[in-house]
């Protein structure tokens, strides 16, 4: 009992300790947990290995279901294909991949397919955190990147219920795999049909509805427990039962601190069963984190563009997959009870998980992604720009309105340049004998090239806070009128803070710089001839 006070005790004050001087929670948490180990074996504490697993599985149960909450089948429609595409091909190449790294760097069969099983999929935790924090969540892309994680955590999901009964043969494999599906299907006529029901009719308060999450999480782990399931399958399928809109909305921010809870109780635990791993280790999980951050990345962007995503949502959803699942510690942890990988090989995949999940908040960020985008070979002389070009309009982000803006344009008279991030766009501008550039409307580098100092004026699409922020700060100082397509009130108020003209939709958009093209310069043209 004392052994898992200290434990308790230990998560507490390491995530407070995290918070406080701003640093990533995960790893510090990692060496708070073998700390304390070194400290429980010199002053004679035994924490029972049997209390120590069930922490490990019912901290990830946790997590896994705050994570699943955010996983709703609902945006998958439209994007079946290219979420299949994308995340099947992901899920197979990196695990692949991972076993043959293996076998080159001489481990035994068995310890490669852990390894491979390991890599292949993406951490819901870390993206989700990513996609909310900036704002990104609901763009086509971040719709993208969830579709692909519920696909790998599904997928998961069953290897875990495999590898668990494989010692005891194939019919207990495949009586776990049918005591799964049976409970995924509970949790999706829950999701489809009794959600819906509740949040219709019933009125419930904030702790109702906490009461009611944290009964739907008990109810799904109890019968994953009646079923001879892991705690985590009945934890992820409760999540993904209230994923549902608008009980997932309702209870997201609610249940915040009991997951920061159990994400200290789940990575202390784990670091306190973690041993330090030899030189060679060290050095085999780094080249394990290099290949799987650049397979990614490359893997994931090729693809995403093939079924119709832009350059910059191609890359930026390669960077945020480019990690390795909380999954993938529960995968190595049943190893290691099972004795089937050392205790060595447990940490070394622990290295790696963690490794790739600290990593990807610092290579996420837009000047990383502005980088790679200039490297994409179709980045490179996509552009049709007039020399000495001034005194025109720029439209950032074609879409579907971009021909109405510039039939509309070239009735009034107005040069028009397009910047667009999509190749397919700009093949077709280009086709055409259109002013265009293919870059991010955002970057001051594009927005130099397009002469938007010059410009009349600016009509953009910008989902996210800070590409509205960086656009018109590098306008500042001009004559150039910004204006912005806003979808959120709060955008609405920067926009106009930062001295911009935000519209709800682009046709707006278009009648706002018509209407000050009229009065501003076509009506002041014959005041001046007067004079």
């Amino acid at each position: 009992m004392t052994g898992l006070a200290l434990l308790l005790a230990a998560a507490a004050l390491a995530f407070g300790f995290a918070k406080w001087l701003r640093l990533p929670a995960i790893p510090l948490l990692l060496l708070a947990g073998f700390g304390l180990k070194g400290l429980a074996n010199l002053a004679g504490i035994d924490i029972d290995e049997a209390d120590l697993s069930n922490l490990v599985e019912m901290g990830l149960a946790v997590l896994v279901f705050a994570a699943g909450i955010d996983l709703s089948p609902q945006r998958l429609k439209g994007r079946l294909k290219p979420i299949l595409v994308v995340g099947i091909s992901q899920f197979v190449v990196l695990g692949s991949a991972g076993i043959g790294l293996s076998f080159l760097l001489n481990y035994d069969l068995t310890t490669a397919l852990y390894i491979g099983c390991a890599l292949s999929a993406s951490s819901t935790i870390v993206v989700v955190k990513q996609l909310q924090n900036r704002q990104i969540m609901f763009t086509p892309f971040g719709r993208l990147v969830l579709g692909i994680l519920l696909l790998q955590d599904v997928t998961v999901i069953f290897l875990i219920v495999a590898l668990i009964h494989t010692p005891d043969g194939a019919m207990a494999v495949a009586q776990g795999l049918g005591k799964t599906f049976g409970l995924a299907m509970l949790a999706y006529a829950v999701h489809r049909w009794a959600i819906p029901i509740i949040t219709g009719k019933m009125r419930l308060d904030d702790e109702e509805r906490m009461l009611f999450a944290l009964g739907t999480l008990f109810l799904f782990t109890t019968l994953a427990n009646f079923l001879g399931l892991p705690f985590i399958v009945g934890g992820f399928l409760a999540g993904f039962a209230l994923s549902a809109f608008p009980m997932n909305g309702l209870i997201r921010g609610m249940i915040g601190s009991i997951t920061s809870f159990f994400l200290a109780l789940f990575f202390i635990s784990i670091g306190f069963i973690c041993t330090i791993p030899n030189p060679e280790m060290f050095w085999h999980a780094a080249v394990f984190v290099i290949v799987l951050v650049i397979i990614t990345v490359v893997l994931v962007t090729y693809l995403a563009e093939r079924t119709g995503y832009s350059t910059r949502a191609s890359i930026e959803s390669g960077v945020l997959l480019s990690q390795t699942s909380e999954f993938s510690l529960l995968v190595a942890f049943i190893g290691l009870t099972t004795q089937q990988i050392s205790a060595e090989i447990f940490s070394m995949i622990t290295l790696i998980t963690v490794g790739t999940m600290t990593l990807t908040p610092f290579i996420a960020k837009d000047a990383i992604i502005w980088k790679l985008m200039r490297l994409h070979p179709r980045n490179r002389n996509r552009s049709q720009v007039a020399t000495n070009l001034e005194g025109h309009a720029i439209i950032i982000g074609f879409g579907q309105s971009g021909p109405k803006m510039l039939k509309a344009f070239s009735e009034a008279g107005v040069p028009v340049l397009v910047i667009d991030d999509d190749a397919a766009v700009i093949k077709s501008l280009l086709a055409r004998g259109i002013d265009c550039i293919e870059g991010d409307g955002s970057d001051p580098l594009i927005l130099d090239k397009a002469r938007a100092r010059y410009a009349r004026a600016l009509l953009a699409t910008i989902r996210r806070t800070r590409d509205a922020t960086q656009l018109l700060e590098a306008v500042k100082g001009s004559d150039a009128k910004v204006i912005i397509r806003t979808f959120e009130p709060n955008d609405r108020t920067l926009v106009e803070r930062n001295g911009g003209i935000a519209v709800d939709t682009v046709e707006a958009a278009t009648k706002a710089f018509m209407d000050w093209y009229d009065v501003n310069l076509v009506k002041a043209e014959p005041a001046a001839s007067e004079a």
